[in-house]
């Protein structure tokens, strides 16, 4: 259990509290310390709607301005945003999560001497553009932790930086997933934004070449910019009365329950918390191994992984999942030792113990 004796104040620095990995992660740290009676700042670096709820205990703040003068102006000031409420408060740590902020949160504390913990969240070879790149590979060595959440990804990064990062590699922790008992519908599930990298058309183009779909539902939780491209698809492929897009879902968990098959068809990922929240729930899971799955599940045991960009490998796969309910179930009750692994009052501690050695 956290020593609760010595209260720790701790700073982090959210990219916003909408729907989205980073922000799902960074809010059940943040509730978790705040139950574990330490002094919590949040705060968010976008005003934006709020999906995700944080105790009110914690304090929470977030910059009035948008966007409207560009990209360019809103980080600037954003950097002086958050230096004006590192001084405010006055953290003993700070932490920072997602590749794009991470570079701003240093740079707002340059000069100061709190320390700093961060850690990238997409896979650790993507190809940002030149100045956060730049960003990176100037100000990265200046943070007192790195938290890497693959050791793939701790590996690159120990190479990339020759060493030079404090780097601990700790997964995601996941929420308490609460499991309904209610009857489950014939419905193929994903969650997350709808974009490129989360890879929903390739979901889509699988789906499409199952002949045979029966009463089957394609199901997807979560808005984004590829939504009108997707319905398109959709009904290109004649699929509109076999399709389902509910937009956002405050209620994931039910909707879990509901469903008989999680689907992952991401181009590229981090650590998926929706993917552990599924195999938390009990759900048969189908990814694409564009990501270091075997870290997250045993293949064929606990998942199954696809090589990435195999659709009709997927598509068969996906089939079979349909088909075979004592497949579904064997898998199902292997993904739920998940639970015990990752769950929030496991690595709750850890990340905390973390976070305590760099305040020593």
């Amino acid at each position: 259990m956290l020593n609760v004796e010595v209260k720790r104040k701790i700073l982090i620095v959210s990219p916003s509290l909408k729907m989205g990995g980073i922000e799902r992660a960074l809010s059940v740290l943040a509730n978790y310390f705040d139950e574990k009676g330490h002094e919590i700042v949040f705060i968010s670096c976008q005003n934006a709607d709020k999906f995700y709820q944080i105790n009110s205990g914690i304090k929470f703040e977030e910059p009035a301005f948008g966007r409207s003068y560009g990209k360019l102006v809103f980080y600037l000031r954003l950097v002086f945003f958050l230096r004006s409420r590192f001084k405010k408060h006055h953290p003993e740590v700070i932490m920072s999560f997602g590749d794009l902020f991470n570079p701003l949160v240093l740079l707002a504390n340059v000069g100061r001497k709190t320390p700093v913990v961060i850690s990238d969240t997409t896979t650790p070879d993507f190809k940002y553009g030149f100045i956060t790149r730049i960003g990176k590979d100037i100000l990265y060595p200046s943070s007192s932790g790195f938290i890497a959440q693959t050791e793939v990804a701790a590996n690159f990064n120990r190479k990339k930086f020759n060493n030079k990062l404090n780097i601990k590699v700790i997964p995601n922790a996941i929420k308490e997933v609460v499991r309904y008992d209610i009857p489950k519908n014939d419905w193929i599930v994903t969650v997350g934004r709808l974009s490129i990298e989360k890879g929903q058309d390739r979901l889509i183009d699988a789906f499409s070449m199952i002949l045979n779909k029966q009463d089957w539902k394609l199901v997807f939780a979560g808005e984004g910019p590829m939504l009108e491209k997707l319905k398109q698809q959709v009904s290109e492929k004649k699929l509109v009365q076999s399709v389902v897009f509910l937009g956002k879902v405050k209620n994931v968990d039910k909707l879990l329950s509901e469903s008989k098959i999680f689907t992952l068809p991401s181009r590229l990922e981090g650590y998926p918390n929706a993917l552990c929240e599924a195999m938390a729930s009990g759900l048969p899971c189908l990814v694409f191994d564009g990501f270091p799955h075997e870290e997250i599940f045993k293949n064929n045991e606990e998942g199954i992984a696809i090589k990435n960009g195999d659709i009709d490998a997927f598509s068969n796969s996906l089939e079979h999942l349909m088909n075979d309910q004592d497949k579904r179930i064997f898998l199902g009750n292997n993904a739920l030792k998940i639970r015990n692994r990752l769950n929030i009052s496991v690595m709750g501690d850890v990340y905390f113990k973390f976070l305590i050695s760099i305040i020593k």
